[in-house]
Protein backbone atom coordinates (compact mmCIF):
# COMPACT_ATOMS: atom_id res chain seq x y z
CA UNK A 1 0.00 0.00 0.00
CA UNK A 2 1.19 3.40 -0.89
CA UNK A 3 2.13 5.38 2.69
CA UNK A 4 2.23 8.77 2.07
CA UNK A 5 3.21 12.04 4.32
CA UNK A 6 0.99 15.01 4.75
CA UNK A 7 2.41 18.11 5.34
CA UNK A 8 2.82 18.03 9.45
CA UNK A 9 5.07 14.55 8.39
CA UNK A 10 2.11 11.88 9.61
CA UNK A 11 2.09 9.05 7.43
CA UNK A 12 -1.32 8.44 5.96
CA UNK A 13 -2.61 6.17 3.47
CA UNK A 14 -5.79 6.99 1.41
CA UNK A 15 -8.01 4.08 -0.13
CA UNK A 16 -11.36 3.36 -2.13
CA UNK A 17 -13.88 1.93 0.26
CA UNK A 18 -17.00 0.83 -2.02
CA UNK A 19 -17.25 2.04 -5.66
CA UNK A 20 -17.28 5.25 -5.08
CA UNK A 21 -16.14 5.71 -1.59
CA UNK A 22 -12.77 6.77 -0.56
CA UNK A 23 -10.98 6.83 2.66
CA UNK A 24 -7.71 8.04 4.32
CA UNK A 25 -6.42 7.19 7.36
CA UNK A 26 -3.36 8.30 9.29
CA UNK A 27 -1.60 8.71 12.59
CA UNK A 28 -1.24 12.25 14.38
CA UNK A 29 0.60 12.14 17.52
CA UNK A 30 -0.58 14.53 20.15
CA UNK A 31 1.43 14.30 23.24
CA UNK A 32 1.10 16.33 26.59
CA UNK A 33 -1.84 17.66 25.34
CA UNK A 34 -5.25 18.11 26.19
CA UNK A 35 -5.97 16.81 23.13
CA UNK A 36 -4.33 13.15 24.22
CA UNK A 37 -7.75 12.49 25.74
CA UNK A 38 -6.59 8.77 26.45
CA UNK A 39 -2.72 9.03 27.61
CA UNK A 40 -2.02 6.76 24.23
CA UNK A 41 1.42 5.18 24.23
CA UNK A 42 3.14 8.15 22.90
CA UNK A 43 0.23 10.26 22.41
CA UNK A 44 -0.17 8.38 19.45
CA UNK A 45 -4.00 8.36 17.43
CA UNK A 46 -5.00 6.47 14.44
CA UNK A 47 -7.19 8.75 12.74
CA UNK A 48 -9.53 7.94 10.31
CA UNK A 49 -12.32 10.22 7.91
CA UNK A 50 -14.31 9.75 4.50
CA UNK A 51 -12.12 11.99 1.54
CA UNK A 52 -13.62 13.15 -1.57
CA UNK A 53 -11.36 11.56 -3.62
CA UNK A 54 -7.91 10.78 -3.44
CA UNK A 55 -5.93 14.12 -2.08
CA UNK A 56 -8.65 16.04 -1.33
CA UNK A 57 -8.93 16.39 2.12
CA UNK A 58 -11.10 15.44 4.82
CA UNK A 59 -14.75 15.49 3.66
CA UNK A 60 -16.43 14.86 7.91
CA UNK A 61 -14.80 14.73 10.95
CA UNK A 62 -12.65 12.34 11.88
CA UNK A 63 -12.33 9.71 14.52
CA UNK A 64 -9.45 8.89 16.56
CA UNK A 65 -8.13 5.71 18.44
CA UNK A 66 -5.87 5.60 20.76
CA UNK A 67 -2.85 3.29 20.23
CA UNK A 68 -1.07 1.46 22.61
CA UNK A 69 1.12 -0.63 20.68
CA UNK A 70 4.77 -0.30 20.15
CA UNK A 71 3.94 -0.97 16.31
CA UNK A 72 5.26 1.73 14.14
CA UNK A 73 3.24 3.61 12.06
CA UNK A 74 3.28 2.35 8.46
CA UNK A 75 2.50 -1.04 10.37
CA UNK A 76 -0.58 -0.11 12.11
CA UNK A 77 -1.61 1.79 9.07
CA UNK A 78 -1.69 -1.70 6.87
CA UNK A 79 -3.19 -3.76 9.47
CA UNK A 80 -6.10 -1.27 9.95
CA UNK A 81 -6.51 -0.21 6.26
CA UNK A 82 -6.52 -4.09 5.83
CA UNK A 83 -8.92 -5.51 8.34
CA UNK A 84 -11.64 -2.52 7.76
CA UNK A 85 -11.33 -3.84 4.08
CA UNK A 86 -12.12 -7.32 5.18
CA UNK A 87 -14.26 -6.78 7.56
CA UNK A 88 -17.04 -4.48 4.94
CA UNK A 89 -16.06 -7.03 2.03
CA UNK A 90 -14.38 -4.17 -0.04
CA UNK A 91 -11.83 -5.68 -1.44
CA UNK A 92 -8.58 -3.72 -1.96
CA UNK A 93 -7.26 -2.78 -5.39
CA UNK A 94 -4.13 -3.91 -5.37
CA UNK A 95 -2.80 -3.07 -8.72
CA UNK A 96 -3.36 0.63 -7.83
CA UNK A 97 -2.40 0.72 -4.44
CA UNK A 98 0.81 -1.11 -3.92
CA UNK A 99 4.06 0.41 -4.02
Amino acid sequence: MKIQHDTKGQPFIEWRQGETGYKRAWIQKKPGTDRDWAGAKDGRYLNVVRVERPGSGPAGNATDFPIFSILPDEQILIAFVTAVSAITGCALDMASEVQ
